[in-house]
């Protein structure tokens, strides 16, 4: 027995309320749940899959090309079927929406990958918040790029956009997602801190972003949000945020990671945890809401428990309300890296998982204690994002 349940900007079909699949109004897939493992297909392309493990935790990995064109073959022969069983018994909505998805056969889903390259460098991360927002790179990369614990934007240097490159990159994007774009809530201003941008070029952006879209929390996507490091947060005055605020920028993003500064200089992130506190408190009262990470594990078993006692002590000071948001995500570094060897120089060491596992709950129960006002502490599993 199939379900069919359309909605607005997507569909959902349920086989026998064993399986299910999803599309995007242009028939994408946009994932599936077999047998009990769930996949979840990226725009870029890439899907995920994640089922428990066998000791209580959960698996997560992308599937390899020979096993994604397998799963995306054996999905759209089945949408085969059951647009044959909807020929009789549905209306012509529905299998409007499975004509669609059966549009795009394995070669043209994996086409579109390299589409994506044309039009985006690699997306590294986004907040949980944020996976089903449509980014849009105003700029590229990051412009600090030297912290021991990340790697996620080695691959390029930071460059900012210029209006007219930038104009080009949205329409390219509007594009290529078409009807699809109605899964999108909100716009992500890339990458890394893309609001360090100086601020009359950043306006200009932003006006680009309001002529191509409409940002509006009552209609529309719902609002711009982005990444800003804690140096750069200290270079704009509260009539900027004002601005950006003015300009729909409703969460801004703040990499703490770690409260205790000698943690924070072995992290060799830019600004100071007192810093951060003080960047927090403008941007909050120009009335634009934050999202602050924290690493667990990042004093390692040497500083682990200054680390979680001067994290909270900074996430108090801040003065959160009830639109911010607290993410605490575990840190995943090699052995041999930059920061396991920054470690070492004051004679510690890389948590073990049994331990860096109770670092985060503690750290997330602390937050929630500590925080108080209505502002949400949650868990950030990097392993999980995929756009």
């Amino acid at each position: 027995r199939f379900y069919f349940n359309p909605q607005r900007h997507f569909l959902t079909i349920s086989d026998d309320l064993q399986a299910n699949y999803s599309f995007d109004r242009e028939g994408r897939l946009l994932g599936s749940f077999l047998a009990g493992v769930n996949y979840k297909r990226g725009l870029r392309g890439d899907i995920l899959m994640r089922h428990p493990g066998g000791d209580g935790t959960k698996v997560r990995r992308l599937l390899a090309a020979d096993e994604r064109r397998q799963l995306l073959a054996g999905i759209r022969n089945h949408v085969a079927q059951m647009r044959e069983v909807a020929r009789e018994t549905q209306d012509a909505e529905v299998c409007s929406w499975l004509d669609r998805a059966l549009s795009w056969d394995v070669e043209r889903l994996e086409a579109e990958r390299d589409t994506f390259q044309r039009i985006y460098k690699p997306i590294s991360i986004l907040p949980p918040d944020q996976y089903l927002a449509l980014v849009l790179q105003a700029a590229e990369g990051c412009s600090w790029n030297r912290c021991t614990f990340c790697t996620l934007y080695a691959d390029r240097r930071f460059r900012v956009k210029a209006p007219a490159a930038f104009q080009e990159h949205v329409q390219a994007i509007k594009a290529f997602v078409g009807r699809g774009i109605g899964m999108r809530k909100s716009i992500f201003l890339g990458d890394a801190n893309a609001l360090v941008i100086p601020q009359p070029r950043l306006c200009e952006l932003l006006q680009i972003v309001h002529q191509e879209f409409t940002v509006n929390p009552e209609a529309g996507l719902k609002g711009i949000y982005a990444f800003l490091d804690i140096f750069g947060a200290e270079q704009k005055s509260l009539r900027e945020y004002r601005e950006l605020r003015d300009a729909q920028v409703r969460r801004v993003y703040l990499g703490l990671e770690s409260g205790d500064p000698t943690v924070f200089r072995l992290l060799n992130k830019p600004g100071s945890p007192a810093a951060c506190i003080e960047a927090v408190r403008t941007i909050k009262a120009a009335g634009i809401n934050v999202g602050v990470i924290l690493l667990a594990g990042a004093g390692g078993d040497r500083l682990n428990e200054q680390h979680v006692r001067h994290s909270l002590d900074a996430l108090a000071a801040m003065e959160l309300g009830v639109s911010d948001l607290v993410y605490i995500s575990p840190l995943i570094v090699p052995d041999d890296g930059p920061f396991a060897q920054q470690l070492r120089t004051v004679g510690g060491s890389l948590l073990p998982e049994r331990a860096l596992q109770a670092e985060l709950e503690q750290l997330k129960q602390g937050a929630r204690a500590r925080i108080g006002n209505g502002a949400k502490a949650t868990l950030y599993h990097i392993e999980e994002f995929l756009y």
